[in-house]
This record gives structure tokens, sequence and C-alpha cells, in this order.
């Protein structure tokens, strides 16, 4: 079973900061979770909000404001891509969400002498035009799939790598039919963002992997 820290050990440390994902790491995690988005210099920033407003209570843009204002104006904390591949060793795992089309060249090439790179997005067109060739996997919530029958076949057409589904799909009685289909065609499935051990137990045979705020209860129910 594969663990990753959602946007790092976010239950335990800041999102998407790294000191986030070294504690995962250090918690035992196989890998981290990330998003990204472009700053106003064209640099790869690990944000999720399109703003500061939620972290830090500042109302400026990410796409607004240079790297170097951006790390000036939260201590330090925003980074860039680059920052984390520097930190993080190529035996863990990288899954970055890609959370605006403008940055999809940027971070293929910033990525490619990495070997453990998951990419994700809920842009499903995106991924399939861009990131062929890759290990990229579809994010899906309740919007973007469109019927069942038509994912099912845009699944075996496109064959990602991937399928990061929202935890709760397991509460449909159709569910694990559905994700054995994927799982037979070789796909690996993920779920996020599963915080509770309990319902984990529940869907753990039928899964390859878990993003989770709580790295530390997961990596021991692993």
């Amino acid at each position: 079973m594969i663990v990753l820290g959602h946007r790092g050990y976010s239950a335990k440390y800041l999102e998407n900061t790294l000191e986030a994902f070294l504690k995962a790491i250090e918690a035992g995690a196989d890998g981290i979770e990330l998003d990204v988005r472009s700053s106003k210099d064209g640099k790869i920033v690990v944000f999720h909000d399109e703003d500061l407003r939620r972290l830090f209570n500042i109302d400026v843009k990410i796409r607004d404001a240079t790297v170097e204002d951006l790390k000036r104006l939260t201590g330090g904390k925003v980074i860039t891509l680059d920052e984390v591949y520097s930190h993080i060793s190529d035996d863990k795992i990288i899954n970055v969400e890609i959370k605006e089309r403008s940055v999809a060249r940027s971070v293929l090439e910033l990525s490619k002498d990495r070997k453990n790179v998951i990419f994700s997005s809920f842009d499903l067109d995106l991924l399939d035009e861009q990131f062929k060739g890759t290990k990229y996997g579809y994010l899906v919530d309740d919007k973007n799939y469109g019927t069942v029958e038509f994912f099912l076949e845009r699944v075996e057409r496109e064959r990602p790598y991937s399928l990061h589904l929202p935890y709760q799909l397991f509460e449909m009685n159709e569910a694990v039919e559905l994700v054995k289909k994927f799982r037979d065609m070789g796909i690996k499935v993920f779920v996020w963002t599963l915080n509770d051990p309990v319902f984990f137990q529940e869907i753990k045979d039928h899964i390859d992997g878990v993003i989770t705020d709580e790295v530390e209860i997961f990596v021991k129910l692993r």
C-alpha cells in the first residue's frame, strides 16, 4: 500500500511547505502530493490556492507576485518545485497536481530527470494531450468525468498510469466492481483525501494507495 502525504504531512504542518514534505518522508510516507501553479515571473510555485488569503491572510494572487515577493510575504514558506526536487530524493514518489494549464510544459521540463513523478490534474484533456509517455493520473471529482460509461471508455482508450479518486466514491454500491475493472487493466488506484482509518480498512483491498493528511496513522496501517 502506497502512502502519500497530502500536501505533505498537512495534519501537523503547514501544507505545501518544505517542512511538511520532509516531515511526511521522515514519518515513513512513500512520497508526497503537492500542487503547482505559476508566479508572476514564470516560476513553478508549490501552492494549492490561487491566492495567499486562506493560509496567510494576505490578499495577493500567486500569479501577481514574483517568487521573491511570495517568499518575503510568507516568511519563506512558499517554495518552488525546483526546491522540492532538490530536497526530496528520487526514490520517493512526488505526485504533482497541475492547477493551471499554462504550467504544463515547464513542469515537464523541470521533471524530466525524475523517475518517480506522477502528474495529476482535474483537467483530463490536458493530461491526455501533453503528458503522454509519462506517469499521469486522472484526478476525479463529481464534475469532470462525465458518465460512468464515457469515463470507462476513456480510461480503456487512453490508459493513464493511475486514477486518483475521492474516497467517497466507495460509498456507491457499484464502486468496487468499477475499480476492479480499472485495476484489471493495470491502472493504479489512489484515493484522496482519506484520513479515516476505519474506512481505510473497509476499502484497502480495492486500492493501491492513499493520499492522506494523517501520514503517521496510515504508515502504521500499511
